[in-house]
């Protein structure tokens, strides 16, 4: 495919075939590209030419050198991805970009900086797949310069002392474990211990409660005996002295006790009593 202006500006897209162009009016639209790429024996070889005008629609793999990139746990990696690219849009990404494959290679390795400094070590290289999703986050760029990116593969990953790596990993997540099962018995000790006690303040509360109750029922029942005594008394009083009123007789005795109550009080007060049944008989006739 080329792309030919018209002085200066955008005329024409000649597919394959037999085009006749006027000369010194229209010309093709030349471009170059500049980058490295890896050979078969992993070294890193510079790639360019300028003064092109044909673009190749076809598919196009390219392997970039490896990548350096630091993962989440802080282990430097080397990744070698490969990426496969087709132009869909020749006229825009003639007016759009410049030095295409190197634009890819700083944009995939970007990409890739930013997807493993999100995974841990082990995820990288235990699951390489992962990072495929690569191949949608460039696409998703590469779309405005008019080109389609089919897939990017990671082909190799390698870390310098890759043994240790993985051994501190290991040991940092056995660390975090413990910490983690310590935790949760130092939290069960914690429980059992509030349940404990919460059980402890219940049981003390109810043990209280039973004997205010205790208390209070036997606080009524003698209530209760008191006043059938009372009860009683007036009945035998009523019985034995049938023409006389019982509440007299209990008025004095009431009386007496109450005199008792302030001879015995702690002020010091001097009271002369009379015996108990004088008194009576006197209160009664005071009554009456």
């Amino acid at each position: 495919v080329i792309v030919i202006e018209r002085f200066g500006s955008y005329d024409s897209t000649l597919r394959a075939g037999v085009h006749f162009i006027m000369p010194f009016v229209k010309r093709p639209k030349k471009y170059w590209y500049r980058y490295h790429l890896s050979d078969n024996l992993g070294h890193t070889v510079l790639h360019q030419k300028t003064g092109v005008y044909r673009i190749v629609t076809q598919n196009e793999v390219v392997d970039f050198p490896k990548t350096t990139v630091i993962s989440r746990d802080n282990a430097a990696l080397l990744i070698d991805a490969v990426l496969s690219y087709t132009i869909v849009n020749p006229k825009q990404m003639i007016y759009s970009v410049q030095n295409l494959p190197d634009v890819l290679n700083k944009l995939l390795q970007a990409q890739l900086r930013a997807v493993c400094g999100s995974l841990d070590v082990d995820q990288i290289i235990e699951e390489s797949a992962s990072l495929h999703v690569l191949t949608g986050m460039l696409d998703s760029e590469a779309t405005r310069w008019g080109v389609k990116i089919q897939f990017v593969k990671v082909q190799k990953v390698e870390a310098p002392g890759l043994t240790d790596v993985l051994a501190k990993k290991k040991n940092a997540d056995l660390q975090n474990k413990q910490i983690i099962i310590d935790a949760k018995g130092d939290k069960q000790t914690n429980m059992n211990e509030a349940e404990g006690y919460r059980d402890s303040v219940v049981k003390q509360a109810e043990g209280k409660m039973q004997e205010v109750l205790a208390r209070a029922r036997g606080e009524a029942q003698a209530t209760i005996n008191f006043a059938n005594a009372e009860a009683r008394s007036i009945k035998e009083i009523a019985r034995a002295v049938p023409n006389e009123d019982p509440t007299r007789y209990l008025l004095g005795t009431k009386y007496l006790d109450a005199l008792e109550s302030i001879a015995n009080s702690p002020d010091g007060t001097n009271l002369h009593l009379l015996p108990k049944e004088i008194a009576l008989l006197k209160t009664a006739q005071g009554l009456g």
